[in-house]
């Protein structure tokens, strides 16, 4: 278990082993004291021992917090007619986004063409638009192709395809899954699609298709 254990711990496990071996040293070869040093000797054992658990499990905390997520890799679920990609949907503050996702990300507050007040950037690979602490629109960048196959192909509610790009929608929510290829590669767009294109001819016929 050592052999995987972070240099960090190691550290502090070494440390802790010292301070242990220094109180024990002191209690064997110290002269005869009055109770009140013993119980100083060991209070300082003591608080030093807890002090090196906290520091311990703050390093293991900071650890998972800073656990990357591959957004290449598309994770999906339905619940509810609810889509939800790496565990977001729309809908969504922006607190539970960071809860969910982590810290790693740029904020920004506005976009040509988009009517977001706030947007959230995770290193060029997700973006997410919100108006109004509200997630309105996410869009997922140079998504693993292959990968996105497989969701779309194991995808059994309403699906469609328009020349290269691919839908999938949920009639109970109005949410609709749009990937479609770019110059800079696969792009996966979750959104709620507009109520008037909604009801377009064109819109029912690929429903129907």
């Amino acid at each position: 278990m050592n052999n995987y254990t972070p240099t960090e711990i190691k550290d502090l496990q070494a440390i802790k082993q010292r301070v242990m071996d220094n109180v024990l040293q002191e209690i064997e070869h110290s002269p005869r004291k009055s109770t009140g040093s013993w119980r100083f000797i060991v209070l300082s054992g003591i608080l030093t021992i807890s002090s090196i658990f906290f520091i311990v499990n703050q390093v293991f905390i900071v650890d998972k917090n800073a656990t990357k997520v591959d957004f290449t890799e598309p994770v999906f679920l339905e619940e509810q007619g609810l889509f939800y990609l790496h565990g977001v949907t729309l809908g969504d503050s922006p607190s539970r986004i960071i809860e969910t996702l982590g810290k790693n990300y740029t904020t920004e507050y506005f976009e040509d063409g988009s009517n977001a007040d706030l947007i959230f950037d995770y290193e060029g690979h997700l973006r997410l638009y919100f108006i109004e602490e509200e997630l309105r629109t996410l869009i997922l960048m140079g998504v693993n192709e292959e990968r996105f196959d497989e969701v779309f192909t194991h995808y059994n509610g309403t699906k469609f395809t328009n020349d290269d790009t691919r839908f999938i929608y949920s009639s109970e929510t109005s949410q609709i899954i749009k990937a479609e290829y770019t110059p800079y590669g696969l792009y996966v767009y979750l959104m709620y699609i507009d109520p008037e294109y909604e009801k377009t001819q064109e819109f029912l016929n690929q429903l129907n298709n």
